[in-house]
């Protein structure tokens, strides 16, 4: 696939005042956006039956047995590796528009729209179907993104080094300040602000299972305002993975994989030489441990998830492109293509299909799932989406949510249905 596409024309040269067709796109994006698809539904299904504001505390204690052993392989090889890779594919997907755009006209309005656009649909999202939304995130550290259009490409890495280690002062900062008062007032409230998150978790947890759509839209409520308070602290690492995807596009690596196929394979073996064996290890120093109260043990465990996880999602963007790079594997990874074409649209229905199955206004089943049953509804369910992509695609140019995305992007609407004889 990869081999395939290095003849075609330059997507960067394309008329920037009209959409990018479907002939011109690049489909090992695509495919990557497919993998990343299924990482996150497999991570999220979780947060589907159990409050968000619980990620914070790590996998569910009181699991036991298969449910256990399913968790930690979430924790250690998805939980903050395929939402890490997404935002790496939304930024090669802002850097793409910037660098066709930046030189014309009437660039500035069409980014902005796009990215308010964006933050419709999440605000949307966070509040009536959803609270465990990323596309507002997407959406606020896209314009900051707008701020590093003209930084040259060979600084990129460093910014995003930077957005990643933050957090970290942050966290150390915190830990600092109560190693050396460790009875004080700042530990005494830290305390009691830990009581009240786990009785409102128990709140939320009660909301979720049995109460009305209304009620547990108030809960989408309170859940936003956590989610908008963690990400202006801790989420700048976003921003990094942003810069880390506009990077590799500027750079020219995902414009063309097969030129730097040893880019590619380094990232594939630091990825599992190197970040899952820190992944596992830090999984493992925050087992049966308090989240809540900084410690130098949570530090150094946070530090080596953060650098284990950047490895990691890496290194499942070398594998994935390395496979394709081998004809008895491109066709079999060419299957999510489809899904990873209507990312956005099979990002929503996600969320829609599984509340209504777990939350009380649906089905009612939250909190009555097995772990290990998760993963394989998750595993079907994106086979099916996979499906029904291909299905929709073969009829129409785009899926639904991406056809509205592109109307107010370019304040125009697209031919939605694939004209006769079309590839």
């Amino acid at each position: 696939m990869i081999a395939a596409m290095s003849a075609s024309p330059d997507p960067l040269q394309r008329d920037p005042e009209r959409p990018v067709p479907a002939s011109a796109r690049l489909p090992w994006l695509d495919v990557l956006r497919g993998f990343a698809l299924l990482g996150i539904l497999l991570v999220n299904l979780e947060f589907f039956s159990r409050p968000l504001q619980a990620v914070a505390l790590g996998p569910d204690p009181s699991l036991t047995g298969l449910d256990r052993w399913v968790a930690l392989a979430t924790q250690v090889l998805l939980q903050g590796k395929f939402y890490a890779l997404f935002a790496l594919l939304f930024g090669a997907g802002f850097a793409l528009m910037l660098e066709r755009g930046l030189a014309t006209d009437g660039f500035l309005p069409r980014y902005l729209r796009r990215l308010a656009a964006l933050a419709g649909f999440g605000l949307v999202h966070a509040l009536w179907i959803w609270s465990g939304d990323i596309l507002l995130a997407y959406a606020g550290f896209g314009l900051l993104l707008l701020g590093f259009a003209f930084t040259p490409v060979r600084r990129l890495p460093l910014w995003a080094g930077l957005c990643f280690a933050a957090p970290l002062g942050l966290l150390a900062l915190s830990t600092w300040g109560l190693a050396l008062d460790p009875g004080g007032e700042a530990m005494r409230a830290l305390e009691a602000e830990r009581t009240a998150f786990i009785a409102e978790l128990a709140q939320a947890e009660t909301t979720l299972r049995g109460g009305t759509f209304a009620e547990v839209s108030a809960q989408r409520r309170e859940d936003l305002r956590f989610m908008l308070g963690s990400l202006a602290l801790f989420g700048s690492g976003i921003l990094g993975y942003l810069l880390l995807g506009a990077w590799l596009v500027r750079s020219g690596r995902l414009l063309d994989p097969a030129r730097h196929a040893g880019f590619f394979r380094a990232c594939l073996r630091l990825g599992f030489g190197i970040g899952l064996p820190l992944c596992v290890t830090a999984a493992l120093l925050v087992q049966g441990r308090d989240r809540m109260l900084p410690d130098a043990h949570l530090l150094l465990a946070t530090t080596l998830e953060t650098l284990g996880s950047l490895l990691l999602a890496l290194g499942y963007l070398g594998a994935v492109l390395r496979l394709l790079a081998r004809p008895a594997w491109a066709p079999r990874l060419a299957l999510l293509a489809p899904a990873g074409r209507m990312a956005l649209s099979n990002y929503l229905l996600q969320s829609l299909l599984w509340t209504f199955v777990f939350y009380g206004y649906g089905l009612g089943l939250y909190g009555q799932v097995p772990r290990w049953a998760m993963a394989l509804l998750a595993l079907g369910c994106f086979v099916l989406q996979a499906m029904l992509s291909r299905f929709w695609l073969q009829r129409f140019a785009f899926g639904p949510m991406e056809w509205l995305w592109r109307a107010l992007t370019y304040l125009r609407w697209p031919p939605l249905r694939r004209a006769p004889g079309a590839g």
